[in-house]
């Protein structure tokens, strides 16, 4: 499941920047290539679930307007990364500080309201065993 979509994407960082990113150099720059920027957010909600999935139940019901961004980010930073022009200090910022919450959400230390947590506790149940019956006709 996608956490974001490319009207989420339009909002946060404008159309014309989603036309600059998605279109070829020395093509025309008119319309957001759709195609691109929805297999951005698919391979950035992936990221997001093989952090998630160690706690939480994915993918995730309900998505919050934290972590919508934090797809967001992850999904400008996968199609800037696959131009020529590198992305910007900005977005390098933005992309390590939403690894870091995803990475606090991996640890434990930061949770989701909402979210199906998992049973993750480190302790392993004991597993009872009986010795064989004697004298049953074995």
């Amino acid at each position: 499941m996608a956490y974001a979509t490319v009207d989420d994407m339009t909002k946060s960082f404008g159309e014309d920047e989603l036309i600059t990113v998605t279109t070829p150099r020395g093509v025309e720059r008119t319309v957001i290539d759709q195609d691109q920027v929805n297999t951005a957010i698919g391979v950035a909600s992936d990221e997001i679930d093989s952090y998630l999935r160690r706690r939480y139940a994915v993918p995730l019901v309900s998505v919050s307007p934290k972590m919508l961004q934090v797809c967001c980010v992850l999904a400008r930073w996968v199609l800037w990364s696959k131009t020529d022009t590198a992305p910007s200090d900005s977005m390098r910022a933005d992309r390590k500080d939403a690894i870091a919450w995803l990475g606090n959400i991996n640890s434990g230390s930061v949770t989701l309201d909402g979210a199906t947590p998992l049973n993750v506790g480190n302790d392993f149940s004991r597993i009872a065993t009986r010795r064989p019956s004697v004298g049953f006709g074995l």
